[in-house]
């Protein structure tokens, strides 16, 4: 291999992207370059990268960037020419050829039909791990910056619970985002993580382990409650030991909250009290009652959803947040219909959560949950504004028997009681109301309500 000469490098890039309109052209100058640079010193009899099924060309990753860098705007301006350069270079079949093709996808407006299809047929076809990282990263980077809420709803597709064998695939397309410093879709990810490590598979302790430790760099307090959480409660023996396996790759600091969870039960025990026979029967004692323990609050279930023209920082949602560490106290922005599409990823597929709804987010958390009913536990509706007069067409919906409590104050000259008791009745079946002498705000009543009991 020679020497790479940078100057001479660019020049053969820019000429090779004269050719992004004409495939077979640019296929011919392509072989040519990366046999002007193969590396015959660690080229082999079979010429085959390690680990894989794909010819190659040991060709130094210096030249696949700058090729990269002189299609990049190319591409982006032709992405119909993209998208074919792609298939031309897919079909080539050699791992450089096919890593092109992985960050062409990647230029390729997320809009466009046709690249779900490609996506979804080539992460079939590979077993190379460069290229299968490739097409989960790199060829995802429009659609999980610029159309997230669709990026989340390909990665759900991947953490299907009837398709384990694309759990990996999902995992690993979720690092990038995870990873990225703007990311605001974090509640959805964490919900989308927890079922896969109580999962815990075996064949996927690298995987979770990659997925755990970058849950940690981006919020450390969430993925230890998280990790905590999963470990109290979880009735699957694998999460355990799985996790106590992939543990030493964690943090320290993590390792160090988790210890006292993740140490051995005491098996001897088990098997001795279990295998120890019965030699006689008392009739006369009956055995003692187990004592019930009451069961502890998941926080992380419980939403507060704000009115129109508040957001996640006002005094509610603060005082929430203060009683019920660890509760999502989401921003909503624009028309009904957008805070709607804001919402559902936050709340994804996920059961048993409680909805908490002031005003205009009490209509929001009324339509989720009449739409949703399976998904929500209990909902808290604060002064909420179901207005027959203003909101009829939201308001067309099928009872519910979710339990629900609805709280109003006799001085709310924003939201008339008397309609919104209307609607309520006819929506929800098992309704608990509680009227207050407040305004709409409710700021003397929220002091005085049980939040505990209400909630619980």
């Amino acid at each position: 291999m020679p020497a790479i000469d940078l100057a001479r490098l660019r020049k053969q890039a820019n000429r090779l992207a004269d050719f992004f309109f004409l495939p077979d052209e640019f296929m011919k100058h392509l072989r040519e370059m990366l046999d002007f640079y193969v590396n015959y010193t660690l080229r082999t009899v079979e010429n085959v990268a390690p680990g894989s099924n794909l010819k190659t060309y040991r060709t130094p990753p210096a030249v696949l960037t700058q090729i990269e860098n002189e299609l990049r705007a190319v591409a982006e301006a032709n992405p119909q020419f993209a998208l074919d350069l792609a298939d031309r270079l897919w079909d080539e079949g050699a791992l450089e050829t096919r890593l092109l093709a992985a960050f062409l996808l990647g230029r390729i407006p997320p809009q466009e039909e046709r690249l779900l299809p490609r996506l979804t047929a080539w992460t079939q076809q590979i077993r190379d791990p460069d290229v299968r990282s490739a097409l989960l990263s790199t060829s995802l980077t429009r659609m999980r910056r610029e159309t997230p809420a669709q990026f989340l709803t390909l990665v759900r597709e991947y953490l299907h619970p009837a398709r384990m064998r694309t759990w990996a695939n999902g995992i690993q397309a979720l690092l990038p985002m995870i990873a990225e410093a703007s990311n605001n879709n974090l509640p959805t990810i964490f919900d989308m993580a927890e079922p896969l490590i109580e999962e815990a598979p075996s064949t996927l302790q690298n995987d979770l382990t990659d997925l755990i430790v970058a849950l940690y760099r981006a919020s450390a307090n969430e993925t230890t409650f998280l990790l905590k959480h999963i470990l109290s409660n979880t009735q699957n023996p694998m999460t355990v030991v799985t996790l106590r396996r992939i543990a030493p790759d964690f943090p320290p600091p993590l390792q160090k909250e988790l210890r006292d969870l993740l140490r051995s039960p005491s098996l001897t025990e088990v098997r001795r009290v279990e295998e120890e026979p019965a030699d006689f029967i008392v009739d006369e004692v009956p055995a003692p009652k187990p004592r019930v323990r009451k069961k502890k609050m998941d926080n992380s279930r419980i939403i507060y959803l704000h009115g129109l023209e508040s957001n996640s920082q006002s005094g509610k949602a603060r005082q929430f947040a203060e009683k019920f560490p660890g509760m999502v106290t989401p921003d909503f922005t624009g028309s009904f219909e957008e805070r709607t599409k804001q919402l559902k990823p936050i709340l994804g597929r996920r059961k048993n959560w409680t909805i908490i709804g002031s005003s205009f987010g009490g209509l929001m958390g009324t339509v989720f949950t009449c739409e949703h009913p399976t998904q929500v536990r209990k909902l808290i509706l604060l002064a909420p504004a179901l207005l027959p007069d203003h909101f009829a067409a939201y308001l067309d919906l099928e009872p519910v028997s979710v339990p629900t409590v609805l709280i109003h104050g006799t001085e709310d000259d924003v939201v008339p009681p008397a309609p919104v008791r209307e609607v309520a009745e006819r929506l929800f079946t098992n309704l608990q109301i509680i009227t207050v002498d407040d305004g709409h705000r409710l700021q003397k009543a929220f002091g005085e309500l049980n939040w505990e009991e209400i909630l619980g």
